[in-house]
């Protein structure tokens, strides 16, 4: 079995190729891993994902009907249990699933020809401490993030009180976001990877990721950027049974006497809400996971080769 190497410094054209390669050389040992190891997880959140969006499409057309509203009070009221436990199952699928997807590239990259492919068993070992690494992790980073959003907030909110400033900050945010969307997601993709793989807290993982970036940050957003345009055509393809389901129950709502697909379909309703999760999890996540770890260690061995040259190049001057 062929090995394409990880630590190799990349153009554009290899990223894209050799990424795609190792997807194809090791399609069965890398999507069988995270199905059998973390699939179970992604089909329940699924199910429970489409049983609650069922239960308020279900709520909300019939005060559409009657035009009581006292059934949502009373569906949230009880299904405060409900949605602890899907969000409790969620949290635990994804800690599953990105740690599944970080030790997978971990082993591959110190495993050697005759140790492939990576057998699903080696992975298993290391499963409940790599998600308990990224549970702390992903505490300390929502609470980074929680305090960067409110200050974030306090600044927009003083400036769009300033007369004639609203119309540029749309548009400034439009363009910002625009511009580092791609670099956020690539960033907050490889720091789950770097965690597991380093053991090291998430802030210095994000300085890590940043720092390799910079000389190459256009090179990212190009490759990240076309990555997400890539992968949303898979993306709309496993949500498109979903989509189908809310344009036709968008055209009976309200309706009287007309019977809506929610209604008379409980469990096609909840089965598409499972497929598009497992779509989401299972490929999609894995599939940008890998050309966000390949894009890292092409500028990790950028950064390091150009860092020892720079030592040999002391070293001679003295």
């Amino acid at each position: 079995m062929e090995k394409i190497e990880l630590r190799k410094a990349r153009d554009f054209g290899t990223l894209f190729n050799d990424s795609v390669a190792f997807l194809r050389l090791n399609f069965k040992s890398f999507f069988g891993t995270l199905l059998f190891l973390s699939g179970p997880f992604i089909i329940l959140t699924g199910l429970l994902m489409g049983y609650l969006q069922f239960i308020a499409e279900k709520i909300t057309e019939s005060n559409m009907l009657s035009g009581n509203f006292r059934n949502t009070n009373l569906f949230l009221g009880s299904s405060v249990s409900t949605t602890l436990i899907f969000v409790l199952i969620f949290l635990l699928t994804t800690l599953v699933s990105n740690a599944c997807i970080a030790l997978y590239f971990t082993l591959y990259d110190k495993a050697k020809l005759e140790e492939l492919p990576i057998q699903r068993g080696n992975i298993s070992q290391l499963l409940a401490a790599a998600c308990w690494r990224l549970f702390y992790n992903l505490l300390l980073f929502s609470i980074i993030l929680t305090v960067v959003a409110l200050a974030f907030v306090g600044v927009f909110y003083l400036l769009f009180s300033v007369p004639g400033l609203n119309i540029v900050l749309i548009f400034t945010l439009v363009i910002a976001g625009f511009i580092f969307f791609p670099p956020l997601v690539y960033i907050i993709t490889v720091t789950n990877f770097i965690v597991i793989r380093d053991e090291i807290l998430i802030t210095e993982a994000i300085g890590k990721a940043i720092g390799y970036m910079r000389g190459n940050f256009w090179k990212t957003w190009l490759f990240i950027f076309c990555t997400l345009v890539s992968l949303s055509m898979l993306y709309l393809l496993f949500s498109l049974p979903s989509v189908m389901q809310g344009f036709i129950n968008g055209f009976t709502k309200g309706v009287r006497g007309v019977n809506t697909f929610a209604t008379n379909h409980t469990l096609t309703y909840i089965i598409f809400s499972a497929i598009s999760m497992l779509g989401r999890m299972i490929i999609i996540s894995p599939i940008l996971t890998c050309f966000c770890v390949f894009n890292f260690y092409s500028q990790e061995e950028s950064h390091e080769g150009t860092s020892l040259i720079n030592r040999i190049d002391t070293f001679d001057k003295n």
